[in-house]
């Protein structure tokens, strides 16, 4: 028995340094999936038929499949065409209202139609659409 407690010791303590890095990585952060960010796009804010003022709308896109990140990053003029359809048409359904997103399910659900019709399936895991800035217009 005596024996036993300081082999049980021993072995504790060569297992304790390994046992160590396994629990630190399971609780650090992994490595962001990569995305493409759709520069900022000018949506005009028209109340009354006038223009009263510009926001612009920056839109991420998250990448599920990493091999199909650079096919993604070649259509980027393809994909800026497209979610600026995506936000005028929400626009004209009443999605966005007074420069600001009310529905912001349908406006990705639309966006993430346009990304499927490109790129096929799950190429997309998020959207991410933040608005950024408000501009006055010229009077």
């Amino acid at each position: 028995m005596r024996g036993f407690l300081p082999a049980l010791c021993l072995a504790l303590f060569l297992t304790l340094p390994s046992a160590l890095p396994a629990v630190a990585n399971e609780g650090a952060a992994g490595a962001l999936p990569p995305s493409v960010r759709i520069k900022p796009l000018m949506v005009p804010v028209v109340n009354a038929g006038r223009i009263e003022k510009y926001t612009q709308v920056e839109v991420n896109l998250e990448i599920g499949d990493a091999l199909k990140l650079g096919e993604v990053q070649l259509s980027i003029p393809r994909l800026h065409d497209a979610i600026l359809t995506a936000i005028y048409r929400g626009v004209d359904e009443g999605w966005i209202v007074r420069g600001n997103i009310a529905n912001v399910p349908a406006l990705r659900r639309r966006i993430d139609e346009s990304v499927v019709a490109m790129f096929g399936k799950d190429v997309v895991s998020r959207i991410l659409i933040t608005p950024i800035a408000r501009q006055s217009s010229l009077q």
